[in-house]
């Protein structure tokens, strides 16, 4: 791995921990111990780091808002779909756990941030119109555009959410925000009862990666 790739792991990984504002770039190169001045020169300050992370961000979750996906999705995929969403924003939590003081600090980070909610509100949109038009997924257009917004709600604010109940670990809090995700849709969903308790069970027993890590691969690819 290069030395400019390990940086922004690095980084990433303390910014997530720790957040932003509490690291430094002597911190980042004491991690990786190395000189602050080699890791001055792939990065002027830590601002470049983080403009960075945020183009890294951006591909990762572009990966999932591929509107193909959509086409083949199952309605007992949904939970597969919205686990991919969340977690490709808590990989890069740390842009969601303070976003009013990143938004003063880094303006050009706001703005990214704001596109990608827009690209996941767009993709909801389309995901619960084609379920619609297939039968698989029961909703006027206005409650639609409500669990849009509710839904993109706790994909965005988990996070900072999450911080008040610290006593959570990164696996609980993927599947806390999944689970409120999933009791607004389960009930709208055209699966079988014994389907619905399966999700149930999943999301009670952590159990999403034991359920079908087939699935998971193909949704992600």
């Amino acid at each position: 791995m290069k030395t400019r790739e390990r940086i922004l792991l690095t980084a990433l990984t303390l910014f997530n921990k720790h957040g932003e504002n509490a690291v430094t770039s002597v911190d980042i190169a004491l991690e990786l111990d190395i000189s602050p001045g080699n890791l001055y020169y792939h990065f002027k300050g830590k601002e470049s780091m983080v403009v960075a992370l945020m183009r890294m961000h951006e591909k990762h979750i572009q990966r999932v808002l591929v509107a193909d996906k959509l086409d083949a999705l199952n309605a007992e995929d949904v939970m597969y779909y919205f686990y991919l969403l969340i977690d490709s924003l808590h990989v890069f939590r740390f842009f969601y756990r303070s976003p009013a003081d990143l938004a003063e600090k880094y303006p050009s980070i706001a703005r990214q941030r704001t596109a990608i909610l827009r690209s996941i509100q767009r993709q909801l949109t389309l995901l619960f119109t084609q379920l619609e038009k297939r039968a698989l997924f029961s909703a006027s257009a206005t409650d639609r555009a409500l669990l849009v917004e509710l839904l993109s709600l706790v994909i965005f604010q988990s996070c900072q959410f999450d911080e008040l109940n610290s006593h959570m670990d990164e696996t609980s809090q993927r599947y806390h925000a999944l689970s409120l995700i999933m009791v607004s849709l389960l009930p709208r969903l055209a699966i079988s009862e014994q389907q619905r308790d399966i999700i149930r069970q999943a999301l009670d027993s952590h159990a999403y990666t034991n359920m079908s890590q087939v699935k998971t691969n193909e949704l992600s690819e």
